[in-house]
């Protein structure tokens, strides 16, 4: 087996944890300093009917997260360097520039849309295909979309918080979301073995890119954490809030979830 496919084969069922909006280089960072400060969710009955089956499955993903995929990110970490791994999230992010544009166009974000273009024209090609981000220095800012925020635009309910078999965190709403996105992808429908292997290695090092810059946050929090699973649920629906507002809002309009207890600031 190549080792690309190797690669896919282990971390495709592994996103777990790090799945939950991990799509762009800054975003990663973005996420780790967050989920610092992320509260615990001590209620959420009305976000989350399904509790019982989905701290099942966060257990089921989270042994599956800490047996191989914390053990592969952390030996990415030790090959490559920061500079190098703030590349490839570069790079990854970039290729995702596709579906996010069709999901601003979607919404109606045409100026937002005209960010995204220009972010992938300017990065493809000063930015050395991507892997750097003089997009950003010129003052136009990364964003995400998917079509689980395209549908929440659209004034489609999220239905019930559920924990994916393997994916992590999602809603209803969010997981039919993730099929369009995936569908929507152009590198799914080229059928050469140049672009089965591409997209392997593009899934099997996005997830190690995405998870190792989390590997001491959600430690610390795990350690923390008086309910690692109402932490991390807390996390995503409050991320989604302000992802599908594109960060025009507050936390104020998510349902009451009850007491929060705020962490102390990690290291």
């Amino acid at each position: 087996m190549k080792i690309s496919a190797f690669l896919a084969a282990l971390c495709l069922p592994l996103g777990g944890l790090a799945h939950a909006q991990l799509t762009g280089a800054g975003e990663a960072d973005d996420v780790a300093r967050e989920l610092e400060a992320a509260p615990v969710n001590a209620n959420a009955a009305d976000a989350d009917p399904w509790e019982g089956f989905n701290r099942k499955m966060f257990a089921i993903n989270d042994t599956f997260d800490r047996t191989l995929m914390v053990p592969a990110a952390k030996t990415y970490r030790a090959v490559t360097h920061k500079k190098q791994r703030k590349g490839i999230r570069n790079f990854i992010a970039n290729l995702r520039t596709p579906v996010i544009l069709v999901n601003d166009i979607l919404q109606g974000e045409f100026g937002r849309a005209g960010e995204t273009a220009g972010r992938f024209v300017i990065n493809s090609t000063i930015g050395f295909g991507g892997m750097g981000d003089p997009a950003e220095r010129l003052g136009i800012a990364q964003h995400s979309e998917d079509f689980g925020q395209t549908l929440a635009v659209w004034g489609v309910g999220s239905g019930p918080y559920v924990v994916l078999p393997f994916f992590g965190p999602s809603t209803v709403r969010d997981s039919f979301g993730s099929a369009f996105d995936a569908a929507a992808d152009p590198a799914i429908w080229v059928r050469t073995p140049p672009a089965k292997y591409f997209r392997y290695s593009r899934t099997g090092v996005g997830l190690l890119s995405a998870r190792e810059p989390l590997i001491e946050p959600l430690n610390d929090i795990q350690s923390d954490s008086l309910d690692f699973y109402a932490s991390i649920r807390s996390f995503y629906l409050q991320s989604r809030m302000r992802e599908i507002n594109n960060g025009r809002t507050t936390f104020e309009d998510l349902p009451d979830i009850g007491e929060f207890e705020e962490f102390e600031e990690l290291e």
